[in-house]
């Protein structure tokens, strides 16, 4: 006698291709990809071609400031939250949440496969604008500074910690889309958490400095220049630490997004 098939319990290769249809018709889904490759390039390029270094001085400068530049990296990971706020939030905007989980109760199935398919997106995402930023920032610099290349560890590093951190963007901003629902009020939220959090923490009049060392960008700061010894404008963690914050926010993350969803009536 065969064993009966429970009622409603679908594939998680289901769950992931259906997310994955999903993701696809987001009609900004590829918009905001394309655009955030776009500006790290031309920002890779102009931070490279206007760099004019003296005989002599090319060892005071630390090339990784022109593909990885902090500004860049901070805007691309606002970008990719908004990616994970609209993943989340847009289905709660359209009712199609209801739809969804009426055909798979399982709450957490459901999200552990919807952060499978975002974080797949944007970590091709990261791979390509990293490896772009860097041979772009290299070509700009040629004949000025040299030493942008994949064979030393410490560029791999930098270029690999670089790819990850869309990831934790994009899956902090399910979080919150998860959380606040509405996707103008959430996009909101993610760009002030992310982009202008940090620095009001760290400004004189809160004081709160070490508060914005648990943030993705900060881990991601200190693990991308730990060899080079270049002053930082915030706070950030040590090294060993970073790795285990880059580590730890997403898996929060996803943790977060699946106990709102569950908890929370649809």
């Amino acid at each position: 006698m065969s064993t009966p098939i429970p009622r409603n319990r679908a594939r998680f290769g289901d769950l992931v291709a259906a997310e994955w249809i999903k993701v696809r018709s987001l009609r900004s889904t590829y918009g905001l990809m394309a655009f955030g490759l776009l500006f790290a390039v031309v920002a890779a390029w102009w931070e490279g071609a206007h760099v004019r270094v003296a005989p002599g001085a090319a060892a005071q400068f630390n090339p990784l400031v022109y593909p990885y530049n902090d500004a860049t990296w901070e805007f691309i990971t606002v970008l990719a939250a908004t990616f994970g706020v609209l993943a989340v939030a847009g289905e709660y905007s359209s009712g199609l949440i209801r739809a969804t989980f009426t055909a798979v109760p399982d709450r957490r199935r459901v999200i552990l496969a919807k952060g499978v398919v975002v974080s797949t997106h944007m970590a091709l995402f990261g791979v390509l604008t990293s490896l772009a930023s860097l041979y772009v920032a290299g070509a700009a610099l040629s004949g000025q500074l040299s030493g942008l290349s994949l064979d030393r560890p410490d560029i791999l590093r930098a270029a690999a910690v670089s790819a990850a951190l869309p990831v934790l963007g994009a899956l902090a901003g399910m979080a919150i889309g998860a959380l606040i629902r509405h996707p103008a009020g959430a996009v909101s939220t993610a760009w002030g958490v992310l982009l202008f959090l940090p620095t009001l923490l760290a400004s004189g009049t809160i004081g709160l400095g070490w508060a914005t060392q648990v943030m993705p960008v900060a881990a991601w700061e200190a693990i991308s220049r730990s060899t080079y010894g270049t002053p930082h404008p915030n706070p950030v963690p040590a090294v060993g630490v970073a790795w285990l914050l880059m580590a730890a926010w997403p898996l929060l993350s996803l943790a977060a997004t699946s106990v709102v969803v569950t908890r929370r009536d649809v």
